[in-house]
């Protein structure tokens, strides 16, 4: 939870409201002042947007006018991928790249290549926008199942330590200074909400709040009706599914905030994970730090931030950060150990930032209760929702949920939907979960994945109480609106042994991936 508000806060407030309650006593010659304009939360989610998931909250005076800043939000993302993206070879980084010879580039290009410059000297080389050629070795390596060869990679390093391009102000030009193809995927996306940011705000007076979330990036202004901030959540680098509780709780208005880590994404080669983001000095994959989370006054900022500190050790990285004025982050180290900045305080961190890793094999567990639900196991559910090709087309309302072998539901893992009124449209787990409020707000969060989330379950009921072993149902109800109402179930055996069970794919999801199971090591 969230820490109440300080008591000299609540004492100011207090004498706020005495102050205006004499000014507007009978007998004053100054008239009342007008309510203020009634504002609702509205909230949108989108998959396979740039790649991610689109979250958006947005406090409006009504639902038309939300749904026309959601409007624009998304057609400035797309015309700035039709800038940045890598994935297309019409974009203008596409035509960039495959050319040394001087290219007119608009300016949000140029702005974004002039931050990659600032950010390069400053972090003194761990911050690159050159890497497209280290993706492209690591991701043939990890088709080949072999590192890339040290030769490879001294070759790209080299190239990486020259200037990447020349910027002439006076023609609107970028000449590209080596081979090495630019990805600006760092930046861009923060350069992309930034800009879809500012669009709302001038095109879109009456809107007073607004939350977005591109990916697990983020720019929070102003507060949902009642509060004082957004509550935003940092995911737990070590547990990192959909519906895990969050590492730590921020408390943003009018900031940035980004996270990276090599957790999400990453390549396996010979069983072993490599990290995607690299140290551009070295070619290889960033081990030292797990996650780090910024908070900035802008998104470019952020990201920036976020990346270089996935590189640097987290000691260098405090520094860097102490240097950027407005600028706080939290780094969790490969071991776990956090790495606080000094100010993050003022953010309202809520939860003490110390992931306990779960892979020690020194911590001696207690001796198993017979029939007790077998230790270090747990239940994984993969959903994914196919990309489906509709202009208005958004996430349908999902629950999924645990029941007992008989048929008591005991668990709910996730209950997705933009509007709560419109989770009784689930029936079956409406039966369920109507009665419980915390129950729904506990469990309806956003994600960050493209379609496909990744759920968890520890054995435990939704009060925390440990359940025995034995067989259990995972059920999926998905419901959209003018679509289709599906449910599904699979029955999975948890006991003393993994077990694999897959619900087959319909119209709204791909194949469900049911697994019981120890976590795998990293």
């Amino acid at each position: 939870m969230f820490a109440p508000a300080p008591r000299s806060v609540l004492v100011l407030l207090l004498v706020a409201l005495a102050a205006g309650f004499l000014l507007a006593r009978p007998g004053s010659t100054r008239p009342p002042d007008p309510p203020a304009p009634r504002a609702d939360e509205f909230s949108f989610h989108r998959d396979h947007v740039i790649g991610t998931s689109l979250d958006l909250c947005i406090v409006a005076p009504d639902e038309g006018t939300a749904e026309d800043a959601e409007l624009t939000v998304l057609n400035e993302i797309e015309r700035l991928r039709t800038i940045f993206s890598t994935y297309d070879a019409t974009t203008e980084i596409s035509k960039l790249n495959r050319t040394r010879e001087p290219v007119r580039v608009s300016a949000e290009m140029a702005e974004v290549l002039k931050a990659y410059e600032l950010w390069q000297r400053k972090s003194d080389g761990a911050f690159n926008g050159q890497v497209g050629e280290l993706v492209r070795a690591w991701r043939d390596g990890e088709k080949a199942d072999r590192e890339p060869a040290a030769l490879t990679l001294d070759r790209i390093v080299a190239d990486l330590k020259k200037p990447g391009w020349r910027r002439d102000a006076g023609t609107n030009t970028v000449t590209r200074l080596t081979d090495q193809p630019l990805n600006l995927n760092a930046i861009g996306k923060g350069f992309i909400i930034q800009n879809a940011f500012d669009a709302v705000r001038e095109q879109h007076p009456t809107v007073s709040g607004l939350l977005i979330n591109l990916g697990g990036d983020i720019r929070a202004w102003g507060a949902p009706p009642g509060g004082t901030g957004w509550a935003v959540g940092i995911q737990n680098p070590f547990r990192h599914f959909d519906n895990a509780p969050p590492l730590a709780g921020l408390r943003l208005t009018n900031r940035a905030v980004a996270t990276s880590g090599g957790y999400e994404r990453f390549y396996t080669i010979n069983g072993k994970r490599y990290s995607h983001v690299f140290d551009p000095r070295t070619g290889r994959p960033a081990e030292g730090v797990a996650s780090a989370t910024v908070v900035a006054a802008d998104n470019v900022t952020a990201n920036a931030l976020a990346t270089t500190l996935c590189v640097l050790k987290p000691e260098d990285g405090l520094k860097l950060v102490a240097s950027v004025p407005g600028a706080e982050c939290l780094i969790i180290a490969a071991d776990g150990k956090p790495f606080p900045s000094a100010g993050l305080r003022r953010f309202e961190v809520t939860a003490a930032p110390v992931p306990a890793r779960q892979d020690k094999e020194d911590e001696k567990a207690e001796e198993p209760k017979a029939g007790a639900w077998p230790e270090g196991y747990q239940v994984t559910v993969a959903v994914e929702l196919p990309k489906i090709e509709a202009k208005r087309y958004r996430r349908p309302y999902t629950a999924i949920w645990i029941e007992n072998d008989k048929g008591k539901a005991v668990r709910t893992l996730a209950v997705w939907g933009n509007a709560p009124k419109y989770l009784k449209d689930l029936g079956d787990w409406w039966k369920i979960g109507k009665g419980d409020a915390d129950l729904v707000k506990a469990v309806t969060r956003a994600t960050r994945g493209p379609g496909k989330y990744d759920l968890v379950w520890d054995g435990k009921d939704d009060k925390g109480a440990a359940l025995p072993q034995g067989t259990y149902t995972v059920r999926v109800e998905v419901h959209r609106e003018f679509g289709a109402h599906l449910r599904q179930s699979g029955k999975i055996e948890c006991k003393d042994k993994p077990a694999t069970v897959k619900l087959e794919k319909n119209a709204e999801t791909a194949e469900t991936v049911i697994e019981f199971k120890k976590p795998e090591k990293k």
